[in-house]
């Protein structure tokens, strides 16, 4: 088993973002798992971790990094599913399993819920420590850059199944960042009819044209109403708030007895909306958190083809060169980045 030291990226307070060597984890607990880490994705919640003041919070000298894949290299007794060799997806999210919520069958609203990459050490690293519980097998085929979107897509398949579009249904989608392009994706593979993209970003602009978007509009140049009304008529029949401070814009953009997914994690933001505009249009707001069990259906859409993201990748790290990167996203300069750690 390995032994020694790795290098790591730590958070170390308010903005800061270190990367240093640490000794490797070693099994210690019955449901342990040693992971070498294959890729780790860079998400929003990493930013807004380090966001100065922070928008979410990670515990002081945590290991940053949930988006991971990699391969089983030691098992602590009790973790029989798993053997060296065995290549795995971590599930970041650890419910409790005990409370009201997990007993209601609602483990993505756990009371007591503990995260891998915010509360306990990540995948910005050479070598990662996982409880068994947190690991799904996936296949030895399914590319690298493929594998690192399994976390985001699954919860993106956890909003879009609640909306359940229909083949032909239009789709209108605020904010082309990560999230908002795999919604892209993941609604053009169920069959989506026009998809429109509202985005401020120029660079991401330009990106999302190019990823496949039906349309692209900066609301704060023309209105996205009217763009919307000139294509599609009465309005998109499923809206997406991949920002999570647009609801009001989703509402405007909405047809009647539309589907409104709140997907975008701010914690800051408020909105003000009249009850009318929603009674009165019979309007559906979804809010969807982290996904409930969507972990098979995403590694098996990606596994079978039936998503295709790789085209997604704009930036490919070393564990060096991820502060810099992080910077970079920050500015709106870039899509999706990867860490790869053993560069």
């Amino acid at each position: 088993m390995p032994d020694g030291t790795m290098l790591a990226a730590i958070f170390e307070g308010e903005g800061k973002l270190v990367v240093r060597s640490v000794p490797i984890p070693a099994v210690r607990e019955p449901d342990d798992v040693l992971i070498r880490v294959e890729v780790c994705g860079v998400c929003g919640t990493d930013l807004r971790f380090l966001m100065v003041p922070p928008v979410m919070r990670a515990r002081s000298g945590v290991i940053l990094g949930h988006e991971y894949i990699g391969e089983v290299v030691d098992v602590g007794r009790g973790a029989t599913r798993f053997q060296a060799g065995d290549r795995v997806a971590v599930v970041p999210d650890l419910p409790c399993n005990v409370c009201t919520f997990c007993a209601e069958g609602r483990p993505n609203l756990c009371e007591n819920m503990v995260s891998i990459g915010g509360d306990l050490d990540g995948g910005f690293a050479h070598y990662a420590l996982a409880p068994a519980r947190a690991l799904q097998k996936i296949s030895p085929d399914l590319p690298v850059e493929e594998g690192a979107f399994i976390e985001l897509l699954s919860c993106v398949l956890g909003g879009v199944s609640k909306a359940m579009p229909l083949p032909g249904d239009h789709v209108v989608i605020i904010g082309a960042g990560p999230a908002g392009l795999v919604h892209m994706k993941a609604f053009q593979a169920a069959g989506a009819g026009k998809v429109i993209m509202a985005e401020i970003s120029p660079w991401r602009i330009a990106f999302a044209r190019k990823a496949g978007a039906d349309l692209v509009v900066n609301p704060r140049q023309e209105s996205l109403q009217d763009a919307v009304r000139a294509i599609i008529g009465a309005g998109a029949q499923v809206v997406v708030d991949a920002v999570g401070s647009e609801l009001n814009l989703a509402i405007s953009v909405a047809r009647r007895a539309a589907r409104i997914i709140a997907f975008g994690e701010n914690h800051t933001a408020e909105c003000c909306i009249r009850p009318y505009d929603i009674q009165g249009q019979e309007l559906q707001i979804l809010g969807s958190y982290i996904g409930i069990n969507q972990f098979p259906r995403a590694i098996e859409a990606l596994q079978s083809g039936a998503v295709k993201l790789e085209g997604l990748v704009t930036h490919r790290l070393s564990l060096e060169e991820l502060p810099a990167g992080i910077a970079e996203l920050t500015r709106g300069h870039g899509a999706k980045a990867l860490c790869f750690p053993w560069w």
